[in-house]
C-alpha cells in the first residue's frame, strides 16, 4: 500500500473542514436532485432586459427562461415557445428590398404555443413580448445595447398568440436571432406604472437608474424572488453568499423523454467564491457539478488526474479573456492610458504566449483581437504584438516617460503606478497578474494589484464608471455567441455615461469615429465579402488602438458527476444549462439526448 504522509492527511482534512461537513459522493441523485458549484453569485436573476450580463447570471436564468427560439450544441435553432421557427420557406421571414435590391427591412412572423405559460399558469401571448419591446427602447431603462431592437416594431395578429416583429433598418441575424425577449406583462405592470410616473418627462441618470433599479428588485432579488418564469424551473429560495434553489416548473410545456418525474427536479447553486475551497466541494462530493464560472485550468486539470466518480470537460469556448485600460477620467490622462503609444507599450512588454504555456500547457490559444476565431469576420493577420520588451520602452519614452533611480518611469514627478484588478479569489487570474505584474515592472511600469468580490468588481460603481478613476486594468471575460459577431463591444456608444444609465459595455471608454462608422455600416450588410472587409478595417483599427489588451480564448472547464445526463454545452450553447428540461441522472432514468463533445 502506498504511504501518505501525515501531514497531507492532515492538510486534507482541514480543507474538508473549511468547506464543511463531508457529504457522501454524489448529493444530488439520491432525492433527484443537483447541486451545482460556482465561484460566483449574480446580484440578481431573470432580469427580461438582461441589464445584469454576468455569465452566472445568464447560466442560472437559462434554468428559469424560455425563448421564442434557441440554439443548440450544434449552433442550430430549435423551436420553445413558438410553433416553428420562421423562414423564408415557411413564410415566416421576410426581407424587403427596394428597386436596386438592397434589403431595407425585414421581419419574422411568430405563432407562439397553444400550451405556452408562465409559471403561474397564465397564458404566454403578444403582450408580453410587446411589454418587453417597450420597456426595452425605453432610453430611462439601462440595457447594455438596444441594437437591434431600438427601432423594431411588433404587430399583433389574428390573435393574442400571433405576431410580426419587423427591422427597419434590417437586421442582418434577424432569422436567427431577431427574436425578441419577453417579460410578464400582467405581472409587472403596476410596478412599471410606478417606475413610469416617477420619471416621467427625465432623461438619463443617477436617479433614474436609481429608480429602475427599484422596480427590477421587486421582481429578481432574493428578497423579491421572480414571481412568474417561462422556463423549465423557478426560484424558490435564495439565501445570499450561500445558494440559490431553484425547482421545477410543472407549466412548462416541453417534457422530457420517459416523463419530467425521470428528470431533475431541484437545482441548487452553491455560491463558493474561493476555488481552492470550491475543488474540495468537488473532491467531497458536496457538489454534483460546476458551473462554467467553476474552477479555475490549472485545478481542473489537476483535478482530472485519476478520477472516476466524475469527468473534468475542457470545451473550446467563446469566452475572450482580456485586460480593459481605462482611458477615461483624470488618471488616465495622467498616466497618458489615453495614448495608443503607450497602450501598445504596455502589450509590448508581456509574453503572453509564454503566459498561457505556463499556466494551460498552451491549450488557451493567444488572443489578439477581440473577436473569436470561430467567427466568420474573425481576420487571421490581425497584428499580433509579439513579446518585445525594448519597444515598449522606446514607446514609453517617445510619450515621455523616463527610468527614475530605481527603475520605475516618470514624468512630470510621477510615478508610472497603475492599479490592476480582476475577480478575488479566482487564483488564476492572480496568478496571471503576479506574472505581468513582473514584466511590467521589467520595463518600468510598476503594478499595484487590487481585486474585489465579484459583486463589487461587476457592480454598478466600478467598471462602468471608469472617469472616477478606481481602475486602471481590469482583467476579466466576455462571452459572445461567435455566429452573431456584430462588433458592438467598441463602438463610442457602447461606453457607460450617466447619460445612458452607465449600461454600455465598452468600459475602456475608447472611441474612434471611424471604427463606428464600419460597424454602423456592417450592421446591414447583407453581402458576406463586403461585410468582411469592413471588420477586417475595424479590427485593423483597433488592433492598433489596442483599447483592451487580449490575453486568451478560454477553453472553459467544467465538471460533473458521472452518471448525469444533458448538462454539457458548446461555443454556441454557450451554458450547460441550455437544454435544462433534459438534465437528469440515468440511476433515476433519465436519457441521454446529447453528450459533451470537446
Amino acid at each position: 500500500m502506498k504511504e501518505v504522509s501525515l501531514k497531507k492527511i492532515l492538510t486534507l482534512s482541514a480543507l474538508l473542514l473549511a468547506a464543511g461537513a463531508v457529504a457522501p459522493a454524489h448529493a444530488g441523485p439520491a432525492n433527484n436532485s443537483l447541486i451545482v458549484g460556482t465561484s460566483q453569485e449574480p446580484p440578481n436573476i431573470y432580469d427580461p432586459w438582461i441589464t445584469n450580463n454576468l455569465a452566472i447570471t445568464t447560466e442560472i436564468n437559462n434554468w428559469m427562461r424560455a425563448d421564442l427560439t434557441a440554439i443548440d450544441n450544434d449552433g442550430k435553432l430549435y423551436a420553445d415557445i413558438a410553433t416553428t421557427i420562421p423562414s423564408i420557406a415557411n413564410g415566416g421571414y421576410k426581407l424587403i428590398k427596394d428597386a436596386k435590391g438592397k434589403v431595407t427591412s425585414n421581419s419574422l412572423t411568430y405563432t407562439i404555443r397553444p400550451d405556452a405559460k408562465w409559471s403561474d399558469g397564465s397564458q404566454i401571448t403578444s403582450a408580453d413580448f410587446e411589454f418587453w419591446l417597450m420597456v426595452e427602447q425605453d432610453d430611462r431603462v439601462p440595457v447594455p445595447d438596444r441594437y437591434p431592437f431600438e427601432n423594431a416594431k411588433i404587430t399583433r395578429g389574428a390573435n393574442a398568440k400571433t405576431f410580426t416583429i419587423t427591422f427597419n433598418p434590417p437586421y442582418l441575424f434577424a432569422d436567427q436571432a431577431g427574436a425578441p425577449g419577453l417579460a410578464p406583462a400582467a405581472a409587472m405592470k403596476t410596478a412599471w406604472n410606478a417606475f413610469n410616473t416617477a420619471t416621467k418627462g427625465q432623461k438619463p441618470s443617477d436617479a433614474v437608474n436609481e429608480q429602475w433599479k427599484r422596480f427590477l428588485a421587486q421582481f429578481t432579488t432574493s428578497n423579491n424572488l421572480p414571481k412568474v418564469v417561462s422556463g423549465p424551473f423557478k426560484p424558490t429560495a435564495w439565501r445570499p453568499g450561500n445558494s440559490l434553489t431553484l425547482s421545477r416548473n410543472t407549466n412548462y410545456w416541453r417534457k422530457p423523454e420517459g416523463g419530467a418525474d425521470k428528470y431533475v427536479q431541484s437545482v441548487v447553486y452553491r455560491f463558493i467564491p474561493n476555488t481552492n475551497t470550491l475543488k474540495v466541494n468537488v473532491l467531497s462530493g458536496q457538489v454534483d457539478a460546476l458551473a462554467t464560472v467553476g474552477l479555475t485550468f490549472d485545478q481542473a486539470i489537476d483535478l482530472q488526474r485519476g478520477q472516476r466518480k466524475f469527468t473534468t470537460y475542457f470545451v473550446p469556448g467563446a469566452v475572450w479573456e482580456h485586460i480593459d485600460i481605462n482611458t477615461r477620467g483624470q488618471r488616465a490622462k495622467d498616466y497618458d492610458l489615453d495614448d495608443a503609444r503607450v497602450r501598445q507599450a504596455l502589450i509590448y512588454a508581456i509574453d503572453r504566449p509564454a503566459l498561457t504555456k505556463a499556466l494551460f500547457s498552451g491549450k488557451q490559444p493567444v488572443s489578439n483581437v477581440f473577436i473569436n476565431p470561430l467567427a466568420t469576420v474573425y481576420k487571421k493577420d490581425v497584428e499580433e504584438y509579439k513579446f518585445d520588451p525594448a519597444k515598449a520602452k522606446a514607446l514609453f519614452a517617445a510619450a515621455g516617460w523616463k527610468p527614475g533611480s530605481d527603475g520605475i518611469l516618470q514624468k512630470g514627478g510621477k510615478k508610472f503606478s497603475l492599479n490592476f484588478g480582476t475577480t478575488a479569489g479566482n487564483s488564476v487570474r492572480e496568478r496571471v497578474q503576479q506574472i505581468l505584474q513582473a514584466q511590467w515592472k521589467a520595463v518600468g511600469v510598476q503594478v499595484n494589484i487590487q481585486n474585489y468580490p465579484s459583486s463589487v468588481f461587476f457592480g454598478a460603481d466600478f467598471l462602468s464608471k471608469g472617469e472616477s478613476g478606481k481602475w486602471d486594468l481590469a482583467m476579466y471575460a466576455w462571452t459572445a455567441n461567435p455566429i452573431f459577431e456584430e462588433g458592438n463591444l467598441f463602438k463610442s456608444e457602447g461606453v457607460p455615461t450617466e447619460a445612458n444609465g452607465y449600461s454600455g459595455q465598452n468600459n475602456s471608454g475608447w472611441k474612434n469615429a471611424d471604427y463606428d462608422k464600419l460597424q454602423l455600416q456592417a450592421r446591414t450588410d447583407f453581402a458576406p465579402a463586403s461585410r468582411n472587409k469592413l471588420f477586417d478595417q475595424m479590427q485593423t483599427i483597433w488592433a492598433k488602438e489596442v483599447p483592451s489588451l487580449p490575453l486568451y480564448y478560454r477553453v472553459n472547464p467544467y465538471i460533473q458527476a458521472n452518471g448525469l445526463v444533458n448538462y454539457n454545452f458548446s461555443a454556441y450553447s454557450l451554458y450547460p444549462s441550455w437544454d435544462a428540461f433534459r438534465v437528469g441522472w440515468k440511476t433515476k432514468g433519465a436519457t441521454e439526448v446529447h453528450a459533451q463533445k470537446e
